[in-house]
């Protein structure tokens, strides 16, 4: 036994149960961010099922919840229209098309009203896509401000931002916005193909849990193989005895 005992083997030893005991931390917190998405994926689902109220009811409720079912009653300012630049559908690079909405008592509501690709975007394309001149009412998800926000600095056919974060919105337009915006589901009067409006998220568990068993897995047979090995170095060393 005292050759398994030495410096060198003891660092092994050493090694080996930190190993197993970082796996099995990993596994315990792949538990832990599975029950955070089914909490997550609750809340989202409260939200969007609520029944839709008009934005103008939830603007004072610091209680509303992102994907908050609402509707936007106004006129689409096509003048203060810009990109939500790197985002992504199917895979496929683009943007997102905001255009606020002035409502009836002549604030401005920030609504992304989906997803067009960078061809269209770079084709100067996005002059063709209609956009309803008159009274218009948009249902789709409430949102907060985000961070991260950046004025872009290319030369887009509209202004840039990084991210919706609705001060620097102001910023970029020169006019004040509510502190919330809005993903567009549908509208009425129907809109065309383009923009595509962007999905809500999927609601599954994600891979959390087969992660988890995976690093069970290995903590298991890091431990057993372990063993192994010193039971052969037991067997094999002249002084076991």
């Amino acid at each position: 036994m005292q050759s398994l005992l030495t410096p060198k083997w003891v660092l092994s030893h050493l090694f080996a149960a930190s190993m197993v005991v970082l796996m099995v931390g990993l596994g315990f917190w792949q538990l832990d961010r599975l029950g955070q998405r089914k909490a997550e994926n609750d809340e989202i689902r409260t939200a969007s099922e609520a029944t839709s109220q008009p934005i103008e009811d939830l603007l004072d409720d610091p209680d509303v919840l992102d994907h908050t079912a609402v509707m936007v009653a106004g006129v689409y300012r096509t003048d203060l229209s810009f990109l939500v630049a790197n985002r992504t559908f199917d895979t496929q690079p683009g943007s997102w098309l905001v255009t606020p909405v002035e409502l009836t008592d002549g604030r401005l509501a920030v609504v992304s009203r989906g997803w067009v690709s960078r061809a269209i975007v770079a084709g100067g394309a996005l002059a063709a896509i209609d956009t309803p001149t008159a009274d218009v009412v948009v249902s789709g998800r409430l949102f907060d401000s985000v961070d991260g926000g950046r004025i872009g600095q290319g030369r887009a056919p509209l202004p840039e931002i990084s991210r919706i974060e609705l001060d620097v919105v102001s910023e970029l337009l020169g006019a004040e916005v509510v502190d919330r915006w809005v993903q567009l589901e549908s509208q009425d009067p129907p809109r065309s193909d383009l923009p595509v409006p962007v999905p809500p998220p999927t609601l599954d568990d994600g891979p959390h849990l087969s992660y988890a068993f995976q690093w069970f897995f290995f903590s298991i047979s890091g431990a057993l193989t372990y063993l192994y090995i010193l039971r052969r170095r037991l067997r094999e060393s002249p002084d076991a005895a």
